[in-house]
């Protein structure tokens, strides 16, 4: 990769780069997205945790998601930006809030997960892979 993905909250007081390509982006109907999100689906892509490094103070928050993992969200605790997350379901990886790019180009949806809760007025990009709840592993 030539480039650095890098990222931060509203405010500018978190920050964070990864220097690995994404190993996925896709957007989340979930009923837990929408709540973090305020709106119909989060748009989420994940690097590697090894790769990742972030700046500044956060705040954690830790629920277990519709997906039966137990998740750990990060926000910005001046702006609540929401910045990044990981859980247990893939202990590898972080994933990043799209909208937290300072290149948003970044960002390449692969998948539509857990399309059961979507909200009726939420549609999303056509084309991608539809799971009405998480892929299978392979």
């Amino acid at each position: 990769m030539s480039t650095s993905i890098t990222g931060g909250c509203q405010c500018g007081a978190v920050r964070f780069e990864s220097t690995a390509e994404p190993l996925f982006g896709g957007h989340c109907q979930c009923t837990n997205c929408q709540k973090f999100s305020g709106t119909g689906h989060a748009s989420n892509l994940m690097v590697p945790k090894d790769a990742f490094a972030v700046t500044g103070e956060v705040t954690f928050y830790e629920y277990d998601a519709d997906s039966g993992n137990h998740m750990t969200r990060a926000f910005c605790p001046t702006c609540d930006s929401p910045v990044y997350g990981f859980g247990s379901g893939n202990p590898a990886g972080i994933m990043l809030r799209a909208g937290t790019l300072d290149d948003t180009s970044h960002f390449k949806p692969q998948v539509l997960l857990f399309t059961a809760s979507a909200a009726e007025w939420d549609h999303v990009q056509g084309g991608l892979a539809e799971f009405s709840g998480m892929p299978p592993k392979k």
